[in-house]
C-alpha cells in the first residue's frame, strides 16, 4: 500500500522489495537514478551497508549524493571502480572479502560493458562475463544477499546476465512518473496536491525523503575497497 506522512503531501508507493539472488533491472531510460534509489532505500530499510561496483559512466556517483535524504547514508555505501575488464573481474573475484553481516545489497551497473571491448585479450569476453556472474551468484547464495544489476544492452552477448537473474524488474517512464514492474509488483501512481511528479532527480529525492522517517538512519563506518569514494 502507498505510504503518506503527515508532514509531506507526496504519496509514496512502496518501492520493489529486493530478494536474495541476482535481480536484473531493465529500463527504457537512464538506469542510474532507479539503481541508486533502490540502493539507498535498501540501505535505509535494512540499516545496513551497500556495495556499488561502478564501470564506465557508473564510476561517477554525484547523483547518489544528491538523492540521499541524509549525507550520513553515504558513509554506508562502499564504492569500487573497474576501468578495464581485468580490474572489473578482480573486483568481483574479491567481492566476498568485502561482504559481511551488515551488507544489505550489492549493485553492479552495466555488468557486461567492460567485457565487450577490444582490450579483452587472450580470452573470450563472454567467458569473462560468465565467470563474473558465477562469482557474483556464489556471493549472493552464501550471504543470502540481493544483487541488483543492469546490462549495457540486451543481446546475445548479455544473455547470460538474464539467465543468471532469478528475477527481473522493469522501469518504464510514463506521463505520471516512473513505474516499476516485477513479479507480483507494479507501481502505478505518484501523486501530489499540485499534480503528477515527473521522472526527474527531484522526484527520486522526494521518494527517499518521504520514506526516510520509516527507517533508521544511524551512521555506520564506511570502507572503500578500491580507489574512489562517493
Amino acid at each position: 500500500m502507498p505510504t503518506q506522512t503527515d508532514s509531506q503531501t507526496l504519496t509514496i508507493p512502496d518501492l520493489p522489495t529486493l530478494d536474495s539472488g541476482i535481480t536484473l533491472l531493465e529500463t527504457d531510460g537512464d538506469p542510474r537514478l532507479p539503481l541508486q534509489t533502490l540502493l539507498v532505500d535498501r540501505v535505509l530499510l535494512e540499516c545496513g551497508r551497500g556495495v556499488w561496483v561502478g564501470t564506465g559512466r557508473y564510476c561517477t556517483t554525484e547523483t547518489l549524493a544528491e538523492i540521499a535524504p541524509d549525507r550520513r547514508v553515504l558513509d554506508r555505501v562502499d564504492v569500487a571502480r573497474g576501468f578495464t575488464p581485468y580490474q572489473h573481474t578482480a573486483l568481483l573475484d574479491d567481492l566476498a572479502a568485502h561482504v559481511d553481516g551488515d551488507t544489505a545489497v550489492i549493485v553492479l551497473p552495466d555488468i557486461d560493458a567492460q567485457y565487450r571491448g577490444d582490450d579483452v585479450q587472450g580470452t573470450d569476453g563472454r567467458e569473462l562475463l560468465v565467470r563474473a556472474l558465477a562469482q557474483v551468484a556464489a556471493v549472493a547464495r552464501e550471504y543470502e544477499l540481493p544483487v541488483l544489476c543492469t546490462r549495457s544492452r540486451a543481446d546475445a552477448f548479455s544473455d547470460p546476465v538474464a539467465a543468471a537473474a532469478s528475477s527481473t524488474l522493469t522501469v518504464r517512464d510514463t506521463e505520471m512518473g516512473p513505474r516499476f514492474e516485477g513479479d507480483g509488483f507494479e507501481t502505478l501512481v505518484y501523486e501530489r496536491e499540485d499534480g503528477w511528479v515527473q521522472t526527474t532527480l527531484a522526484f527520486w529525492q522526494q521518494v527517499l525523503e518521504a520514506r526516510q522517517p520509516l527507517h533508521d538512519t544511524a551512521t555506520l563506518p564506511g570502507e572503500v575497497f578500491a580507489s574512489g569514494a562517493v
